[in-house]
């Protein structure tokens, strides 16, 4: 039984926010899409730049991510990836708790590389419903 692909995806509402869509990609891990949308619009409106993320309130941060687990975890990950991007980065790999479905959604949503074999059911499906991959 495959799970269902929410649409539009967030790499694709986030394609033109390459940071948004990384913060994205760090809350999927290990979460449900629906669990997801329940914090995201209320994160960005807060903290809608890697700056301001960067310098985000650790307390209300790890308040909001609660319903996702790990919220400890994700609060620190996501802010120190913040700043890093801020900085700059050579692959989008050394930026911290950027893994393989962040780096296949990386070449995917912001490269325009569609020839990956990414190991995510939805990136597959996204892939193969896109663009007969």
């Amino acid at each position: 039984m495959s799970r269902k692909i929410i649409r539009p995806l967030l790499q694709e509402i986030y394609r033109s926010d390459p940071w948004k869509m990384l913060v994205c990609c760090i809350l999927l891990n290990l979460c449900k899409r629906t669990t997801v949308d329940r914090v995201r619009k209320e994160l960005f409106e807060k903290y809608p730049t890697p700056e301001k993320m960067a310098n985000a309130d650790e307390d209300y941060l790890i308040k909001l991510f609660n319903p996702l687990g790990f919220q400890k975890r994700r609060t620190k990950l996501i802010k120190k990836m913040s700043g890093q991007f801020v900085n700059g980065f050579n692959k989008v790999t050394e930026l911290a708790g950027i893994g393989v479905y962040a780096n296949d959604s990386w070449e995917i949503f912001q490269n325009n590389n569609y020839d990956i074999k990414p190991t995510d059911k939805v990136l597959k499906e996204y892939l193969r419903l896109e663009w007969g991959k």
